[in-house]
């Protein structure tokens, strides 16, 4: 199952090599790291984003994907960016088969191989496993400290032993919490408080603290270097951003209950209502339980919600599940396979229709099928520069790309040959003319009557979203006059 996890997130990110706008920092510090150009070059100068992110996390990124930069070169971006993909992709596998291993530990073999088959058959977490957010980052040490929470329920393990995995827990979340995402605060307290009394000596405390304030350190020596600024800690700076001063709130709110009735059943459609039962029938669980659903109150308190936020909470609820399934009768475990397989059809589905939301990447590459000549200039709109173009698709020797914002339709464009673009029509007045489209994904139809024509009754509707334009004496234009 552990291969299957793996093999899962792979074809994910193959199926869907480019990146949106959520995982821009972060991969294009990984661009810059691994292509070791001066710090004044790197994108975080020209785009800063609203928060400092912390380096730390792509700077690992970049460490691991190094052999794949000697390996392709340059040259080959995609690939490239698909290397550094697959490499956090990896990460998290690996941390994941630690939680599985776990389960088996604690609720038995057959469970272990039911929290396989519900972390391969759910969508959201296999396919962003690979994406470079910090939500992800963060999830690696997470996966690794819920492993390591798990083996302090072992009934007969010994208390030095479960010690050690109460520290070893404690230092995984420190440095998630720390360095890669401040909020997973909101999962660590829950999950040492479940085992503080037994297990929480001043030692452990000791080493714990001393370690958040060395990663702290850390964090704050990198990052100010990085960002150039003094004494800058990413993390706390996002902490009074988004929760002292409510910043947060300005990408939209969502009413208390939201996580619980909309974003949790949506990423684990099949753990959520199976947990609930491992819960009723095992102690372990509803211990389990109980610290996920602090951590997921503490989130409902924040009025801006999003499902990324309680994706740490997948593992604990699979867990749970897993826990319920292995103690159903045969035919009940049966129809639970049947679900997953289901489950897994749907997440097939719903890849292929995320696949197609990428269309400014696909724009880019068309546009470099089209055109071969050197010293091309070419303008990326918001748009497309949001929805797949990233420094790593940027390739060609010689081409000027630029996503300069706020320029006025004429003279403003009158430097570029060619433009990516959302809306085409400003433009088709001052010298530039359609070259061609990139559809892409515009909602799902439900067709009912389809069944009885032998076809699929939902179809994913598509329409043109990204216009390649190229100006009338550019060198495409002139050979295709030609």
């Amino acid at each position: 199952m552990d291969f299957a996890f793996a093999a899962v997130v792979a074809a994910y990110a193959l199926a869907a090599p480019y990146t949106k706008v959520e995982e821009s920092f972060y991969m294009q510090a990984v661009h810059d790291a691994l292509a070791g150009r001066s710090v004044d070059a790197w994108d975080h100068v020209a785009f800063p984003g609203a928060v400092p992110r912390s380096f730390v996390g792509p700077l690992a990124v970049a460490a691991a994907a190094w052999p794949a930069r000697v390996a392709l070169g340059r040259a080959h971006g995609l690939a490239l960016q698909l290397a550094a993909r697959l490499a956090v992709g990896l990460a998290v596998a690996l941390a994941n088969a630690g939680v599985r291993r776990s389960v088996g530990a604690v609720f038995g073999r057959r469970a272990a191989w039911w929290y396989g088959a519900l972390s391969v058959s759910q969508f959201h977490t296999a396919f962003w496993a690979s994406r470079l957010l910090s939500n992800t980052l963060a999830l690696v040490p997470v996966l690794a400290a819920q492993a390591a929470w798990l083996q302090c329920l072992r009934a007969d393990a010994g208390l030095a032993a479960r010690q050690a995995c109460y520290r070893r827990m404690l230092l995984l979340l420190a440095l998630a919490c720390v360095v890669l995402r401040f909020d997973t605060a909101a999962f660590a307290l829950p999950m040492a408080a479940v085992h503080a009394p037994q297990l929480l000596t001043r030692r452990t405390a000791c080493v714990a603290a001393g370690a958040a304030v060395a990663l702290a350190a850390l964090s704050t020596a990198v990052d100010s270097a990085l960002w150039r600024r003094a004494w800058l800690w990413p993390e706390a700076h996002a902490f009074v951003f988004n929760v002292v001063r409510g910043r947060s709130a300005e990408w939209g709110t969502a009413p208390p209950l939201h996580y619980v009735t909309r974003l949790l059943p949506r990423i684990a459609p099949l753990g959520l209502p199976l947990a609930l039962a491992g819960g009723a029938s095992d102690r372990r669980a509803a211990l389990l339980l109980a610290a996920t659903a602090a951590s997921v109150a503490a989130f409902s308190a924040n009025a801006h919600k999003e499902w990324r936020f309680v994706l740490p909470a997948v593992p604990v609820l699979n867990a749970c599940a897993a826990c319920a399934v292995a103690r159903l009768r045969p035919w009940l475990r049966r129809l639970a396979g049947c679900m997953c397989l289901a489950s897994l059809c749907a997440a097939a589905a719903m890849a292929y229709a995320s696949s197609l939301n990428y269309p400014g990447g696909h724009a880019l590459a068309q546009l470099h099928a089209l055109e071969p000549a050197r010293n091309v200039s070419v303008h990326i709109d918001a748009y497309a520069a949001m929805t797949g173009v990233t420094r790593f698709v940027q390739t060609r020797p010689g081409w000027r790309y630029a996503k300069t914002e706020g320029l006025a339709p004429g003279a403003d464009y009158a430097a570029f040959a060619y433009l990516l673009t959302a809306d085409p029509q400003p433009h088709l007045d001052h010298g530039f003319a359609v070259v061609a489209v990139q559809d892409g994904y515009a909602g799902v139809e439900v067709r009912p009557r389809a069944v009885l024509e032998g076809r699929l009754p939902v179809a994913v509707r598509r329409r043109p979203l990204v216009w390649i334009l190229a100006r009338g004496d550019s060198v495409f234009k002139r050979r295709e006059a030609s």
